[in-house]
């Protein structure tokens, strides 16, 4: 995505892109006026927020008062205060606060969520500065400023003037706005109904009330209705009747005391908009909305009922029109009536399950009829002395229906003779599911454990990455079933779009995460039982239930958002990792300076570490990931952690070869910390390898380089630049660059000594360094820096250069066992250089004879000695002779002679 910057000119969002500039509308004619002054008047809090709520501060231990995770809704705060790595999560659908004054210090608002679930608005100015990201729609009514680091994914408008400063931005995202709910905040005028309907069956009597349905759709077939009010005029024979109000939908009643046929239809309408009529279901034209009120017939409401449970009773009344009171006397008082019922489908007109519908007269002899789909039955009814009957229905299946009556009713005539009534009614009912439920299509993708290590507990999907659900609408089976599964599934249920969010279930203290798809449309094939979701996603990590994030509207029935069950859905890991490092540095071993071919490590602190983070397939960071045996970056096992086994060390400067002083194997260890969670490589010892060529002191750059397979998780998730590159591994770059990082090519010089046997004898050692190579010429120098070198006088049966510590001794025969010190008191059998320079002490001897030494090194004091003259490759320790009873003359004497 694009990096955007956006401004607010003449009442519409522009984006502004290199290219050219794109208006953006927001809620459908909310700035098609220029704002006036600095304040764009479209977008407003809606009058009823809700109780104000005092204040929001939210710190990274959650929001004090409050829930730092917000549902759908609003919620109205006198000011917000994000700070210190706080932040703020959203559950579903678009959750919208509103602020006075808000202020955002190292914030991270909704990073796991989307965009559309969450709208700011501020009533003020804003003014945002340093490490802050918000993932929503924000709006401030006053001026926006927007400095340091600070950074918004989604939409953002001001009333006022828009500015971003320093590293700070936008990523706008068009269906963010478009997906978002912007409740009251729109104004009403703005909402587009695309008509209205008139809805009412086709028999009406003149002595009671005749039921009839307005709808105001949003679109040609009326699965949306309007979410604002709505104001018309129901008029009767072009005459005004009655003004009604309503949002959505609404039933009134039309009375007509003097019989015959009247025309309903709409006057003045608001928002305004054409309206159609329907009888019996079917669409008629306005001209022909006619509804026949008769002084004599059947009456019957059938309640709404759930699927597969057999309804409310409800009345049967057969009247006639008093002529004196003009209101309904009952027609057939303590008589049985044979009574011929059907039966319909209205609404999926086409079903998948052409079930019958049970019709019981519960004071009948003959207790039930089943009714199929477009036929008729009879049956026997016994009204009771009030002239009604009681009856209940029972349809197993998801829809609207029709249930008919029709009796032929012989009335004599005043003047004489007699003639057949016809009496007739129908109705229509919804009946509705009892609940849903969502599984899991996948055999791998349930996992009931706490433990993401259970064997039984495979990987469903990664974050964000699609997976398939079922969805089934449910039929009753009991009042107080709250699990679905077992459930008979209904075929007929259609929905334009059901509400769904995710409830996490692993880890226990995980966020929710957001559902790809949080609207689900729902309409099944023949022979089918239940609607596959194919591209579901879930943006979080851990294990999750899905749910009703809202309570379905289903053809005028309400079923609660607690009328769902799930299967558990997981396991799921990260998509990808994300891999953070840190600037090790290096510890030289020697003081100032350290030896090639002599270990280092790193200094306290700064030891190479990193965070690993999973991200989900959208590029959003997995919080859950973070939490308990979750990271399985970390193995619960510490014998299995990670060890970065392919870990390398490379250099880069040109000059030497560096690499692991162990190896083939590897030095230090792999620890693991939490809060947050960090591996760390504590203990490790690279050292630069030494050539027999000599060279001079060079500053050391390198590489630290893991490998794809060094930073991927137990699952084999690895580090990627993004959800769809290749694997990759890491690397701490330059490390040791601009430090002064010195390294020496050194040796240990051991010099020969000569003195009377009756007296001790001192050896001098020094370490020296290249310090400089001209034209081939190598220049040895004492090295003064040297304050840590150690030396060992013990003696050591060992003849080889495989030895680091002690002194070789060739004594010669009858010579006695002659011991070496590092101190003139004969006492200490160790010593260190100081300042470069050391001595071998030895006793008195009493004896003359050559002591051959050979003194045991560290490999990087050893030398290229070359002593047997053909071995100009191989590394020696320091070599000298110790001289007893042997004078030696002085050193600035070149010859000496007696004189007579």
């Amino acid at each position: 995505m694009n990096r955007l910057l956006l401004t607010l000119l003449a009442g519409l969002f522009y984006l502004v892109f290199s290219t050219g500039v794109f208006a953006v509308p927001q809620c459908d004619a909310i700035f098609t006026d220029p704002p006036t002054g600095n304040h764009n008047p479209g977008l407003v809090p809606p009058d009823d927020i809700g109780p104000r709520l005092g204040n929001l501060t939210c710190t990274k231990w959650g929001c004090s008062g409050h829930s730092s995770r917000f549902a759908p809704g609003d919620y109205d705060f006198a000011t917000g205060d994000f700070q210190n790595k706080s932040y703020m999560s959203t559950t579903g659908k678009t959750a919208r606060l509103y602020f006075d004054n808000l202020s955002m210090n190292n914030a991270s608002i909704n990073a796991s969520g989307n965009a559309e679930n969450l709208i700011i608005y501020v009533r003020g100015d804003l003014s945002v500065a340093g490490q802050n990201y918000l993932n929503g729609i924000l709006y401030v009514a006053g001026t926006v400023t927007f400095t340091g680091n600070a950074w918004i994914d989604g939409a953002i408008a001001s009333g006022g003037s828009l500015s971003f400063g320093g590293n700070g931005g936008a990523d706008v995202d068009l269906g963010a706005v478009d997906d978002a709910d912007f409740g009251g905040m729109c104004d009403k005028g703005g909402v587009s109904v695309d008509h209205y309907r008139l809805e009412f069956t086709s028999d009406a009597l003149s002595c009671a009330a005749k039921d009839i349905l307005l709808r105001a759709c949003v679109n040609a077939d009326c699965s949306t209705q309007a979410s604002v009010s709505s104001s018309v005029e129901l008029t009767k024979n072009g005459v005004k009747y009655a003004d009604v109000g309503f949002t959505g939908s609404a039933q009134t009643q039309v009375w007509h005391p003097d019989g015959g046929s009247v025309l309903l239809g709409l006057g003045t309408t608001a928002p305004s908009a054409p309206y159609r009529c329907y009888i019996d279901g079917a669409l008629v034209a306005n001209a022909q909305c006619l509804l026949d009120f008769a002084d004599t017939g059947f009456y019957f409401d059938v309640p709404d009922s759930t699927a597969c449970k057999t309804g409310n009773s409800f009345n049967l009344f057969a009247v006639t029109k008093d002529t004196q009171t003009q209101q309904c006397k009952p027609l057939f008082a303590n008589q049985t009536k044979t009574i011929s019922f059907g039966f319909d489908y209205l609404r999926p007109a086409t079903v998948n399950n052409p079930a019958q519908l049970t019709l019981n007269s519960l004071l009948s002899p003959s207790d039930s009829i089943a009714i199929d789909g477009g036929g008729t039955q009879t049956m026997q009814v016994h009204f009771n002395g009030e002239g009604v009957a009681s009856l209940s229905a029972n349809y197993p299946e998801a829809g609207v229906v029709t249930l008919s009556a029709e009796n032929n009713h012989t009335v004599s005539r005043p003047a004489g003779g007699s003639e057949t009534l016809v009496l007739t009614h129908s109705d229509s009912f919804t009946s509705a599911p009892a609940g849903f439920h969502f599984a899991n299509v996948s055999a791998n993708g349930r996992c009931d454990a706490s433990d993401p290590y259970d064997a039984d507990c495979k990987v469903l999907a990664a974050a964000g990455e699609p997976f398939s659900m079922q969805v089934t609408a449910a039929c009753w089976q009991s009042d107080d079933d709250k699990d679905f599964g077992n459930n008979k599934a209904l075929q007929n249920f259609e929905h334009g779009g059901l509400s769904v969010v995710s409830q996490v279930v692993q880890p226990d203290t995980g966020v929710n995460g957001v559902l790809g798809s949080d609207s689900l449309a729902f309409s099944l094939s023949s022979g089918v039982s239940a609607q596959i979701i194919d591209d579901q996603s879930w943006s979080e990590v851990g294990t999750m239930k899905v749910a009703l994030g809202a309570d379905v509207s289903f053809e005028g029935v309400t079923i609660p958002a607690s009328q769902s069950s799930s299967e558990v859905f997981g396991r799921f890991t990260p998509a990808y990792l994300e891999i953070t490092g840190n600037d090790p540095e290096a510890a030289q071993s020697c003081g100032p300076f350290t030896y090639l071919d002599q270990p280092f490590g790193f200094k306290t602190g700064t030891e190479p570490n990193i965070q690993v983070a999973g991200l989900n397939a959208q590029d959003k960071v997995t919080s859950n990931y973070q939490i308990g045996d979750w990271w399985r970056y970390k193995h619960r096992d510490e014998a299995d952690r990670n060890q970065w086994p392919e870990r390398s060390y490379q250099d880069s400067t040109g000059l030497a070869v560096i690499g692991d002083s162990q190896a083939p194997a590897l030095s230090g260890q792999v620890n693991y910390r939490g809060s947050p969670n960090i591996a760390e490589l504590i203990g490790a010892q690279p050292s630069y390898r030494r050539t027999q060529t000599p060279q001079e002191p060079f500053d050391a750059k390198f590489d630290l380089i893991l490998s794809a397979l060094d930073v991927s998780d137990e699952d084999g998730i690895c580090y990627r630049d993004s959800a769809s590159a290749a694997c990759r591994g890491f690397t701490f770059s330059d490390i040791g660059d601009g430090k002064a990082f010195e390294l020496r090519y050194g040796r240990l010089v051991l010099e020969n000594g000569y003195g009377p046997q009756s007296e001790g004898l001192r050896l001098p050692l020094r370490s020296e360094y290249v310090s400089s190579v001209t034209a081939g010429v190598t220049t040895w120098t004492l090295n003064g820096d040297d304050n840590c070198s150690v030396f060992n006088t013990q003696t050591s049966l060992d003849a080889g250069e495989s030895a680091t510590s002690g002194l070789y001794r060739i004594l010669p025969s009858g010579f006695p066992d002659l011991q070496a010190y590092s101190d003139s008191g004969l006492s200490l059998r160790s010593g260190a250089l100081v300042n470069g320079v050391g001595n071998l002490y030895f006793a008195i001897p009493n004896q003359a004879g050559e002591v051959p030494l050979k003194l045991h090194v560290e490999p990087w004091l050893k030398g290229y000695w070359n002593y047997p003259g053909n071995a100009a490759d191989t590394l020696f320790d320091p070599r000298a002779n110790a001289y007893f009873g042997t004078y030696r003359g002085h050193d600035k004497i070149i010859y000496w002679r007696e004189v007579k």
